[in-house]
């Protein structure tokens, strides 16, 4: 079992033996940066739950196992917030460059990482933005149909024109995912799914950014952790626990993953994603470069931004100015929003003051303030749709008041 994961060699192993003994917690939080493998290893664990065998090897052929492999396995679930607007182009270029079985499993699994998410048992009918969203899934459906493990693959252009076919079917949806946090309507759906007999097959629901999610659905929540039904697991997964309210938290098994290796990062990105020779350093820096957004600049434009929090006398924001900075230069292949590159600088943000953090150089007190206050300018971003400026320019200010009540 988890072959297929590069890195995070401790926290597999703990899971191998928990999993081998049969000691997996009900409920359990996967809990680290992004792009550390959490959602991939909680896939894994979910196959391994299910298999029909009991020997788990990713080779497995037994039925459980192909479907999971497939994603397609109806007792395990997906909720919560993704980056599959980069994530499905990435696997589709990874498909086009390398026509093999292991590519066709990548670009399969990232579109239903996004299409899984829309299943009916856990699909909120009272939110009006998932309206037509079953109608756009059973489309992509309907084109991944010609792409079935075990068929053989169309021709070249024929290949290349089913992918952009299905990337284009599933790009409102996966907008769609991006943006929205886990509503009470979801949980409240997933509640009543876990308490569906399972056959004598166990269950797994899988949340995603779990710290995204409503107050009224994180109470809805907990009333599920209190007692899950028997033979269900419930994995939550977040890359900032202290946004975790300490209730759900206190209901599970912490399981940490750490940030993966430079040399683990680059085996990732020429492994899976079938770079030959990678021209970012991160495998941040390989998404943010498939929404043609320049990782340095964002470093250099969310330096900028902390020594205008901390200066004396304060010197004001040009938030425009900054942000056309990381704009797309004329003649790229696609074009970014401010708001897609405003939620890229809360992520970078994010990251700095967790380096503060390790280094020991900042007050955690204020550095939790300022994650909060990065936390409410996202939602004001992608809940609310405000104005980039706007939302930045009051975070500039949010944060030099708390600066300043500390000194």
């Amino acid at each position: 079992m988890f072959e297929n994961i590069i890195g995070q060699a401790e926290t597999l192993r703990t899971l191998r033996g928990e999993l081998s003994e049969a000691r997996l917690p009900r409920a359990s939080l996967f809990v680290g940066p992004a792009y550390a493998g959490k959602l991939s290893v909680a896939l894994e664990v979910a196959r391994v739950l299910t298999c029909a065998v009991g020997t788990a090897e990713w080779s497995c052929d037994c039925q459980a196992c192909r479907l999971q492999k497939e994603l397609s396995h109806p007792h395990t679930v997906l909720l919560g917030p993704r980056y599959s607007d980069v994530e499905i182009p990435a696997c589709a270029e990874a498909l086009k460059h390398t026509r093999k079985p292991a590519t066709l499993y990548l670009f399969l699994r990232a579109v239903r990482k996004l299409t899984r998410r829309f299943d009916s048992c856990i699909l909120d009918p009272d939110d009006t933005r998932m309206k037509g969203a079953q109608e756009k899934v059973a489309r992509v459906e309907e084109l991944l149909g010609d792409l079935g493990p075990g068929r053989e693959l169309p021709a070249e252009r024929e290949l290349d024109d089913l992918v952009e076919k299905i990337m284009t079917a599933s790009s409102v949806l996966a907008q769609q995912v991006r943006a929205d946090g886990i509503t009470i309507g979801q949980v409240r759906r997933l509640s009543s799914w876990t308490h569906l007999t399972a056959s004598g097959s166990r269950k797994v629901a899988i949340i995603e950014n779990a710290d995204r999610m409503q107050d009224s659905a994180r109470n809805a929540l907990l009333k599920l952790l209190e007692e899950p039904p028997e033979g269900v697991h419930l994995i939550l997964l977040s890359t900032r626990r202290a946004a975790i309210i300490p209730t759900i938290l206190s209901r599970l098994r912490p399981f940490v993953f750490t940030q993966r290796s430079p040399a683990e990062e680059r085996d990732v990105m020429v492994k899976i994603f079938r770079q030959e020779n990678p021209t970012v350093g991160s495998l941040r820096g390989f998404f943010l470069s498939w929404r043609e957004i320049n990782p340095e600049k964002l470093a250099g434009l969310s330096h900028g931004f902390l020594e205008r929090v901390l200066a004396d006398p304060p010197p004001g924001l040009g938030v425009t100015e900054q942000l056309s900075d990381l704009l797309p230069e004329r003649g790229q292949k696609k074009e970014r929003s401010p708001k897609e590159i405003a939620t890229s600088f809360l992520e970078e943000l994010t990251i700095r003051f967790q380096e503060i953090l390790r280094s020991g150089q900042g007050s955690a007190d204020v550095l939790e303030s300022w994650s909060f206050s990065v936390r409410e300018a996202n939602t004001r971003l992608e809940t609310y749709n405000m104005s980039p400026s706007e939302v930045l320019e009051a975070l500039y200010y949010r944060m030099r008041t708390d600066r300043e009540a500390s000194v």
